[in-house]
């Protein structure tokens, strides 16, 4: 590949996730050496999301590429003021009152406010948006209340009701995830956010390993790559690509955990655990919320693996959705394994200038 083809490819905003919390933030002792710690793998920024803690004074306005957007797993009961469910759902209504910020829904809209005015207070370029949702039972039975399209519309909604009579400047980028909503599995789906919202600077975040998790008989990065392209292929037909702002590149094979869990399933209604535990549904929902979101979290960790998409095909992935905006987003316990990820992931991709993994 010769120096202009690689200038042609090479995305512009390059970003590692980092959570603004001191468990990662302690990983570094000043703001040269956090900003050295990506540099080195020819990245240029930091896609952040806020955690309600202090940032310790190593975040610069300047490597603050993006902003993801607080998010609740599950949120459309809340939404529509199901309090019923609610009071089903938690151990008490001053839980999921003290859970959700408010007992209605303009908590969830000012948390976001404040993160899109923090976006824009530190001149982000843009902010993404979880389009899901699934609650703790569901995301074990894979058997979900809520449609795409109801999900999707909810969106709309939510993110009509934050940007409308707003002038950001950033990318209002939304997200697909595996559960109800945007899945980008349909096209015309796809196509129905997109057009819903009124925000003039829109499009998607691409999370690669998200996708993946569409299709728990993937076995190979090789599979998951012609995976990818399968869906790239139905919304290039739909004139769609543009709107493919952003990738979260990050591998998900999840599969082998998700045909076990859902054949106990299936076949006995057990809920299986991943530390062991099994249930029946009623044993499940008897338990104390947060023990069933314990569950549930270990539970979506060995679905959504965050590792490095180490895949020769992987350039030419990112070469044809050529987004603007590009991270690495990797599940890490320390500072030491997230750069040993980034430096495997800059090596397959190969057009980044990455000195130090030649080292």
């Amino acid at each position: 590949m010769d120096q202009k083809e690689e200038k042609r490819i090479f995305p512009p905003y390059r970003s590692m996730n980092l959570a603004i919390c001191s468990s990662v933030l302690d990983r570094y002792l000043d703001s040269r050496d956090l900003k050295h710690s990506y540099e080195q793998y020819g990245l240029n920024g930091l896609e952040v999301i806020r955690a309600g803690e202090p940032d310790q004074g190593k975040l610069c306005p300047e490597m603050v590429t993006g902003v993801h957007l607080f998010f609740q797993v599950f949120w459309m009961d809340w939404w529509k003021g199901n309090t019923r469910w609610l009071d089903a759902e938690f151990d008490s209504r001053q839980q999921w009152i003290e859970y959700f910020g408010s007992e209605g829904r303009e908590g969830y809209l000012d948390r976001l406010r404040a993160d899109l005015e923090y976006a824009d207070a530190v001149g982000a370029k843009y902010v993404v948006f979880h389009a899901s949702e699934v609650d703790l039972l569901e995301s074990f039975t894979w058997n979900y209340k809520y449609s795409d399209e109801e999900v999707v519309d909810a969106c709309i909604e939510i993110i009509n009701l934050l940007l409308d009579g707003r002038h950001y400047t950033f990318d209002f980028l939304v997200e697909n995830l595996w559960w109800s909503g945007m899945t980008l599995k349909d096209a015309a789906l796809t196509r129905r956010m997109l057009e819903g919202i009124h925000y003039a600077h829109k499009g998607v975040m691409l999370d690669t390993g998200h996708f993946m998790n569409t299709n728990y008989e993937l076995k190979t990065p090789g599979e998951a790559l012609v995976y990818l392209h399968e869906m790239l292929d139905s919304h290039e037909k739909e004139g769609l690509l543009p709107y493919f702002k952003g990738m979260h590149l990050q591998l998900s094979l999840g599969g082998a955990y998700v045909r076990q869990q859902r054949k106990s399933w299936e076949q006995d209604r057990r809920i299986v655990c991943p530390s062991g535990e099994c249930y029946s549904k009623q044993q499940f929902l008897k338990l104390p919320f947060y023990e069933r979101f314990r569950l549930a979290y270990e539970h979506v960790g060995q679905i959504d693996r965050h590792q490095p998409f180490a895949a020769e095909g992987v350039a030419g992935l990112v070469k044809r959705v050529s987004p603007v905006y590009l991270t690495f987003e990797f599940h890490q316990q320390s500072r030491e394994e997230y750069e040993q990820f980034l430096c495997v992931q800059s090596r397959f991709l190969r057009c980044f200038p990455c000195d130090t993994a030649d080292r």
